[in-house]
């Protein structure tokens, strides 16, 4: 175990890091988190940001993962890897799935970013917000659902209107086996 690992306390679906120098250190390390009352900070900007982050819990289990963080409850009890992927399990459907997609564009390289504003899940970036933009939006597939003529649809007007990659990812069940279908607007 790190003794200098970072700490956050769970707060209902996400994790608080209050400590705002060790903030700054985890944003800087790969753009993990949201800034308290901060947009769009750029890298050029951290050191000028005094305020706490909030980190999904995608971030904050995979951040546990690689032994960078400590969590902890309201009671300052700490929460181990196991406890916070059922945690995440119990407040969103297929948390798991979705970690190991989150997992899979992180241990790649990737920056992973919320995707809300393009509809997507994940918007990923090869380097990060504010030095490129990213190229990829991933939406995820649900396991027990084949992919539609609408899906198929959605992400060739989705990726032609954001000038993206749309990606749908989902996990190939028995065998768990990560699948990612991109989609690009062709024109010939």
């Amino acid at each position: 175990m790190q003794s200098s690992r970072a700490t956050g306390r769970l707060c209902g679906s996400a994790v608080l890091v209050e400590d705002a120098q060790v903030s700054r250190k985890l944003y800087r390390m790969g753009f993990f988190g949201k800034f308290v009352k901060k947009d769009k900070v750029r890298i050029d900007e951290v050191d000028q940001v005094d305020s706490p982050l909030i980190l999904s819990l995608y971030e904050a289990l995979y951040l546990l993962e690689k032994e960078v963080l400590s969590v902890v409850d309201g009671d300052g009890k700490t929460v181990t890897y196991e406890e916070l992927l059922r945690y995440g399990n119990e407040k969103f459907a297929y948390f798991g799935d979705i970690y190991r997609i989150y997992k899979h564009f992180r241990d790649n390289g990737y920056v992973v970013r919320s995707g809300l504003k393009f509809g997507a899940l994940f918007s990923v970036y090869e380097r990060g917000p504010g030095i490129d933009h990213a190229p990829l939006i991933v939406v995820f597939l649900e396991p027990d659902r084949g992919i539609s003529a609408i899906d198929i649809t959605r992400g060739g007007r989705l990726s032609h209107s954001v000038r993206k990659m749309f990606t749908l990812a989902t996990l190939l069940k028995p065998t768990d086996e990560l699948v990612l279908i991109g989609f690009e607007w062709f024109k010939p």
